[in-house]
C-alpha cells in the first residue's frame, strides 16, 4: 500500500507482526493487544491502518484508509 509494508505470521488462532516498514516520507505507529495488532501509516492528511484481528474468529486482516 502507499504507506508502507506490513507482514504478519498468521496461525490458526493467533498472529504475530513480522515486520512493518513505512514508505519514504511516511510515519508509522504500532499497537499490540492480546487479540489484535494495528499498524498505522500517516503522511500529511492521510492515514492508512492495517489491522490483524483474531477475537472469537480465525485471524483476518482489514485495511482502513481515511483523510484526517
Amino acid at each position: 500500500m502507499d504507506g508502507g509494508r506490513v507482514a504478519f505470521d498468521i496461525a490458526e488462532t493467533s498472529a504475530e507482526l513480522v515486520s512493518a516498514t513505512p514508505a519514504s516520507g511516511w510515519q508509522m505507529q504500532v499497537w499490540k493487544q492480546d487479540t489484535w495488532i494495528r499498524v498505522t501509516f500517516t503522511k500529511d492528511d492521510r492515514e492508512i491502518s492495517v489491522f490483524c484481528v483474531w477475537h472469537d474468529t480465525a485471524p483476518r486482516v482489514e485495511i482502513d484508509e481515511r483523510t484526517v
